[in-house]
């Protein structure tokens, strides 16, 4: 028995976004993974190496400092440079695994839920790699401003602008059409799409936590164990990477539950699929034609 392909353009509740994002996680997690691989396997090669350098001394220094105040007057010494480093570039990473994600299942509903062929999704996913940075930086912005006025307004706007990304990949429209698009489509629906955007990062902290919790089990041996810590170690440096990669492959989970969401809100709002259905229907037959 052939199992049916998972439709993303559709109506669902709360249950059915979730259900139906971890159905396609289960149909297409081959084909994902190697997207992923291949297109953003370097990045995250390489966000997995500088964290693993640049986390060794800060720990380190902190775990001295316990025992060893003095040290502590030396501990904040250069880490500002080298944290700015790896946040751009863990940014920049999260940007390539979210906006891929998004194209990947962009194409897969416009090709019918049929999976996309990769380097169409590469070709997608570079033309809008530069409008991803921007739409990141711009909403990024707004939010923070507007949870420094007061958090209940942070939070509000928090919640459609998390759609922003996947609205550019689907629609391709400027920052202020995605901008009305977001408040128009979560209207009516904020507290489920907020709910989701919880679960998802509820999701994240619980799995990237087990994966490091090798590495902070170590951290904290070392800490109570250790005279003089030390965590320059191999058995540290293994699993503070290895963590790392692991954290990096289930970052997209978010992202998909969120893409279903939009699809969902789009069918609430616009009906796409029943006008469509009802155009394919009026489409005069090419036996007609004849």
């Amino acid at each position: 028995m052939i199992e049916e392909r998972v439709k993303v353009n559709r109506k669902r509740d709360f249950s059915d976004v979730l259900n139906a994002s971890f159905g396609f996680i289960k149909q297409e997690y081959k084909s994902l993974f190697r997207m992923l691989f291949l297109y953003a396997g370097i990045p995250v090669l390489a966000v997995a190496i500088l964290n693993t350098i640049y986390v060794q001394n800060p720990l380190s220094e902190i775990l001295n400092s316990i025992t060893d105040p003095q040290s502590a007057q030396n501990m904040n010494s250069g880490m500002e440079g080298k944290a700015f480093l790896v946040n751009l570039i863990t940014n920049i990473v999260n940007i390539f695994l979210t906006g891929l994600t998004y194209c990947y299942i962009v194409l897969y509903t416009q090709n019918e839920s049929q999976t996309p062929d990769l380097k169409e999704v590469w070709h997608k996913f570079t033309s809008l790699f530069a409008p991803y940075i921007g739409y990141n930086i711009l909403s990024s912005i707004v939010i923070i401003l507007a949870f420094i006025a007061i958090i209940i307004p942070g939070i509000y706007v928090m919640v459609p602008l998390s759609f922003i990304l996947i609205i550019k990949t689907a629609e391709n429209e400027s920052f202020g059409e995605s901008w009305n698009r977001c408040f128009a489509l979560v209207k009516n629906h904020w507290w489920e799409s907020f709910g989701l955007i919880i679960i998802g990062a509820i999701l994240i902290m619980v799995i990237a936590g087990a994966l490091n919790l090798p590495a902070s089990s170590y951290v904290i041996a070392e800490g109570l164990l250790s005279q003089k810590p030390n965590i320059s170690t191999i058995p540290f440096v293994l699993t503070s990477f290895f963590s790392t990669i692991g954290t990096s492959i289930i970052t997209p989970i978010p992202s998909i539950i969120l893409a279903f969401q939009y699809y969902s809100l789009v069918e609430h709002k616009d009906n796409t699929s029943l006008l469509d259905r009802i155009e394919q229907i009026n489409k005069p037959s090419e036996s007609d034609d004849a």
